[in-house]
């Protein structure tokens, strides 16, 4: 036999062993897992619109009035129970939809990683967990209330909102500020508007002579006529230091922040006293010696707005009773 036909024969030989790889079990694998597919559509859909009805029946049951009740005028905790309700019906629906389907073996598989992968994500998801768990003790603690002038830490403004990851502030420039809630609720909170008086304070430098207390006498009556400032608990004006001739003077009152603006009061306060400083010395003073129990009774004004506002009551819901 030739090598020309020899050859030959090995080509004829190899096409049919190539040719003879059998796609019929590759095809009769796809066709079988696309009718179980098609056979499993119906309960697919079937879970799927579970899930989704799960879903609004959990809206429908957050707008209820039993909400309003449960979280009374705190609209934080309103939110989180909300939240809450939505998340967990839909968590319900999806494991109903799941048991139809014969498919709880994908949560088993799930749980079995859960261990594993639950460490993974408490480092990589650290900080949205503490900011979602700190802002439902803060709902829960409520120490400030939907527009409540706060500082908190360095940053200061008006409370707008609280999400499961932030308070939202608006600055007094009016930029909007989101600070964490792991930040808020580990911070020292200063809440300006729960007590609805608010002192403000300045000094000024007047002469060091035998009419200091005509002068301080004279401070006082002026910045009491100022329009804002309230006669209970009195203003103040105090000597602070001495020297040189000057005496440095502290100027102190009150407002109702409801109604004045501090920093409109305190700035006509300020116009008012130094007109004071400026007045003629001959004019008539009034009588030189403060008036008597000004101190205590600013004391005592103190107590009573500590009193009111103080203790573990829930803050923003006045009605609620102390725990």
């Amino acid at each position: 036999m030739t090598g020309a036909a020899a050859a030959s024969i090995l080509a004829t030989a190899a096409v049919p062993a190539a040719a003879s790889f059998d796609w019929s079990a590759v095809r009769g694998r796809l066709l079988a897992e696309l009718y179980r597919f098609v056979a499993a559509a119906p309960l697919l859909l079937l879970a799927l619109l579970l899930t989704l009805a799960a879903w609004w029946f959990g809206g429908w049951l957050a707008r209820r009035a039993l909400i309003d009740r449960l979280a009374g005028a705190n609209p934080f905790l309103k939110n989180l129970l909300a939240t809450t309700l939505r998340g967990g019906c839909a968590l319900l629906g999806l494991a109903v939809g799941l048991q139809l389907m014969n498919a709880t073996a994908i949560v088993g598989a799930l749980l079995g990683t859960a261990g594993v992968v639950g460490i993974a994500l408490g480092f990589a998801f650290k900080d949205i967990i503490e900011n979602y768990i700190a802002g439902v003790l803060l709902s829960l603690r409520q120490p400030f209330r939907p527009h409540d002038h706060v500082r908190i830490a360095e940053h200061e403004g008006l409370v707008m909102a609280m999400t499961a990851r932030a308070t939202v502030l608006m600055t007094l420039d009016g930029n909007q500020l989101r600070v964490p809630n792991a930040i808020v609720f580990k911070s020292v909170i200063l809440n300006f508007s729960q007590n609805p008086s608010r002192r403000f304070e300045f000094d000024l430098s007047a002469p060091f002579d035998g009419a200091l207390e005509a002068t301080q006498a004279r401070i006082r009556r002026r910045v009491e006529a100022v329009d804002g400032v309230l006669r209970e608990p009195d203003a103040e004006v105090l000597l602070v230091s001495s020297g040189d001739g000057k005496a440095g003077v502290r100027v102190r009152g009150w407002i109702d922040q409801g109604r004045s603006d501090i920093d409109q009061v305190r700035s006509a306060a300020l116009r008012a006293a130094t007109a004071a400083l400026q007045a003629d010395a001959a004019a008539p003073a009034p009588a030189a010696a403060a008036r008597p129990g000004a101190p205590e009774r600013t004391r005592q004004h103190l107590l009573r707005a500590g009193e009111a506002g103080a203790g573990s009551r829930d803050l923003l819901d006045p009605a609620a009773p102390a725990e």
